[in-house]
């Protein structure tokens, strides 16, 4: 947190996390029981969550608050967490104890909230001998298009996952690895993806924080290089950050000759984004076979699938409108009007299977898009809901991830998600495709840029694209170039356009947009225009 540097062997983790462990069951804490990890720095995070694995507890990794001002809208989020999962514990620092202190108070099963530094007892002589099905790991969906759910992993899966994405199959993660992450270690890449798979096939992995890249993005570059990093991932918008905000100046004295594997995942992966990344950042000995892209979702532990390492990126160049009206994949020039550059991201893990079916279930053939199914032991025990929530999407073993993809050469390629799907005229079109296109236009800021249904009973869907916009550049130029773009790349006519300030488009933790925020937001009439209007009213264009 203050800057330094500090290294923690193995040994001295794992001694930390007896220590933890065996203090957390002598405050009356029982195997089985749920233990809330609220606790940015990597140090006394691993600490606590191995100290609470150790003691046969189960660790439920949560977002922090970042001050006082925040406090009331994330106590509305993680309270009800608390609640479904009838936590007993909270773990945090110093530092953010006070703003936590009065959460049992709003959930009752709490037994204590308490400082991983304060946290003292007799320490457990060993890791308690535990089920390889028990429950091992309580990780929260990103809530991109819902309420974020409880998704109960056990030591099966979770073991399965890391051999299968650091194995031979995978990363072949080794010892003689050096990951560098900034990714917060709540959220299942950074944890599972970055944090275990070092524990797990030993090597050496660099924390940063995730404040410490989103104020400098070159930081997280600066420690690749002065570590000499092979492995580290990141969502489509780091890469993004680093080809806008890193100054051509801030490239003396990088040298990423040593990242092997530059992974890509979480949200939407753009060939655009990654292949500019390539082209910055060459000269400082990155190479383009190093990039990754990857699949996966917080029901299948973390990662379904890897693009083959050391070839860089394949891209599918399609035709948008075929994908919107037939759901067939139809390959065309990338300087056709209206081409879709998808991103290849590999094939099904060993002892895992993967499949893309209709709307009744039904496998499709390759280059038709349909519903991304998965299966194997990576796939989640359960919602901890129940079995009515977990049986809506596992059926005989296949789980449904609400993801639409195709499979092109015995590879995924993912289109978007079934329940943000934009409807109209029977056409089905994707977000992330209108969201492509108006990307570029002058005056919306880089980014900003979000794509939904406004749906109403009895009313067919309008498409409902939001800008933030930045500079000088006239409203009704912004509005009129948006409608050209996706009229010319999809054929849709964009029934409203809302132009909005910087910071209207929320997204999740892992960078993805929060569509279904946003579209409650205008749903409500909450979205605010720049000159004080709302949801383009009055004068809608």
């Amino acid at each position: 947190p203050d800057g330094r540097e500090a290294e923690k062997p193995f040994k001295e983790l794992r001694d930390s996390a007896l220590d933890l462990g065996g203090a957390l069951r002598a405050r009356g804490l029982d195997r089985g029981d749920y233990v809330a990890i609220v606790i940015p720095d990597a140090d006394g995070f691993l600490a606590a969550f191995l100290g609470a694995s150790a003691a046969g507890l189960v660790p439920m990794p949560l977002a922090h608050p970042h001050d006082v001002t925040q406090l009331d809208a994330y106590l509305d989020t993680v309270v009800p967490l608390f609640r479904v999962a009838c936590a007993r514990a909270v773990v945090t620092t110093p530092r953010l104890l006070p703003l936590l202190s009065g959460l049992q108070a709003a959930a009752p099963t709490i037994r204590f909230v308490t400082s991983w530094t304060e946290l003292t007892g007799p320490a457990l002589p060993n890791w308690e001998q535990t089920d390889i099905e028990a429950p091992a790991l309580l990780q929260f969906t990103s809530g991109s298009t819902s309420q974020p759910k409880g998704v109960v992993l056990t030591h099966a899966n979770i073991a399965a996952n890391v051999e299968a994405i650091g194995g031979s199959a995978g990363l072949e993660f080794g010892p003689d690895d050096v990951g560098v992450s900034w990714l917060p270690l709540f959220h299942d890449m950074g944890l599972i993806g970055q944090a275990l798979c070092t524990i797990y096939f030993g090597g050496r992995t660099v924390f940063l924080s995730p404040m410490a890249f989103l104020k400098r993005p070159g930081e997280w570059l600066r420690t690749i290089t002065r570590h000499r990093g092979t492995v580290s991932f990141a969502p489509n918008f780091a890469y993004e950050m680093c080809v806008r905000r890193v100054k051509d100046a801030e490239l003396d004295g990088l040298d990423l000759s040593s990242w092997r594997v530059a992974g890509c995942g979480a949200e939407p992966i753009q060939a655009a984004t990654l292949e500019a990344f390539a082209a910055k950042f060459a000269s400082v000995g990155f190479r383009a076979s190093s990039l990754l892209p990857a699949y996966g979702l917080a029901e299948h532990t973390l990662a379904v699938s890897l693009a083959p390492r050391g070839r860089g990126l394949r891209v599918d160049t399609v035709r948008a409108s075929g994908l919107a009206a037939s759901r067939r994949v139809l390959p065309c020039s990338p300087d056709a009007p209206n081409a879709s550059r998808l991103v290849a991201c590999g094939g099904p893990f060993p002892g895992h299977a993967l499949r893309v079916a209709d709307n009744r279930g039904r496998p499709v053939g390759e280059r038709v898009v349909g519903e991304i199914l998965v299966s194997g032991p990576s796939v989640m025990w359960g919602y901890l809901s129940g079995r009515a929530a977990t049986a809506e999407v596992v059926r005989d073993g296949w789980l449904a991830t609400g993801d639409l993809g195709y499979v092109a050469d015995g590879e995924l390629y993912v289109c978007g998600r079934r329940k943000e799907t934009i409807i109209v005229g029977g056409r089905n079109y994707f977000p992330q495709d209108l969201e492509s296109v108006v990307d570029g236009v002058p005056g919306v800021r880089s980014g900003g840029v979000a794509a939904f249904a406004a749906t109403a009973p009895g009313h067919p869907d309008r498409a409902v694209v939001v800008v933030e916009t930045h500079g000088a550049v006239p409203a009704d130029a912004v509005q009129a170039e948006v409608r050209r773009r996706v009229l010319q790349a999809t054929g849709l006519a964009v029934d409203e356009i809302v132009l909005a300030p910087k910071g209207t488009i929320a997204r999740t933790t892992s960078g993805k947009l929060r569509r279904a925020e946003l579209r409650e937001r205008y749903a409500a009439g909450t979205l605010v225009h720049q000159n004080g209007h709302v949801n383009g009213h009055p004068n809608t264009p």
